[in-house]
This record gives C-alpha cells, sequence and structure tokens, in this order.
C-alpha cells in the first residue's frame, strides 16, 4: 500500500466562479518560489494584485492570492508566470554553465 502524494497546486475555496480573483495553494514550496512567483505575476499587467504567505511553519505549503482586472483568469496569470519564471531559471542556468567551460572565474586557496 502506498501513500498518496498530494496534488502540487489546488484551489483554495472563495474563488470567483471565473477566476478572477482567486487564492491557489502550493504544495511543497516555500519563501523561495513565493517571492520569485508573486514577482513574476505582478509583471502582468493584467493583474490587479498579488500576494503570497506560508501559513505556517510546519505547513509546507504557500498560498498565492491572485486578482485580475477585467475579469481575466487569475490561472491563466498563474500558469505564464510558472513558465515564465522557468525560462529564467533555464536562463541562468545556461549562463552559469557557460561561464565554468570558459574556465574565467577568480579561485580562492586557503593556505594551510
Amino acid at each position: 500500500m502506498s501513500a498518496e502524494l498530494p496534488k502540487k497546486i489546488k484551489l483554495l475555496p472563495g474563488a470567483e466562479p471565473n477566476l478572477a480573483a482567486a487564492t491557489y495553494q502550493i504544495y511543497d514550496e516555500s519563501h523561495t518560489l513565493g517571492n520569485a512567483l508573486r514577482w513574476m505575476i505582478m509583471k502582468n499587467p493584467n493583474v490587479e494584485f498579488c500576494g503570497y504567505s506560508a501559513p505556517h511553519p510546519s505547513e509546507n505549503v504557500i498560498n498565492v492570492r491572485i486578482q485580475m482586472y477585467d475579469n481575466l483568469s487569475s490561472l491563466d496569470a498563474l500558469l505564464k508566470a510558472l513558465d515564465d519564471l522557468d525560462d529564467v531559471c533555464k536562463t541562468i542556468d545556461d549562463a552559469y554553465k557557460t561561464s565554468l567551460k570558459l574556465d574565467n572565474y577568480e579561485r580562492f586557496h586557503e593556505d594551510s
């Protein structure tokens, strides 16, 4: 018998029917993703408000609240922000790997 893993993203109760305002719970994440995701969501000009919280240190989740202008879907904004954040991380990873291959960085050697 295996334990079932929770879904990664869950829509919390109280969302508007068209999802223009909704709170999403993201499992197994912390302030690291929360702050970066909030920043990326707020770059969208259709977003009126976005905030996140970590409800309690013993809970391994973050809650992300998104409110949209013009009754647009907050889910679309969340998914776009996740894709955009993924692209930023890939770009940084590629630049880091390129820098390592060029072998042109400062090294520190501790004297014994």
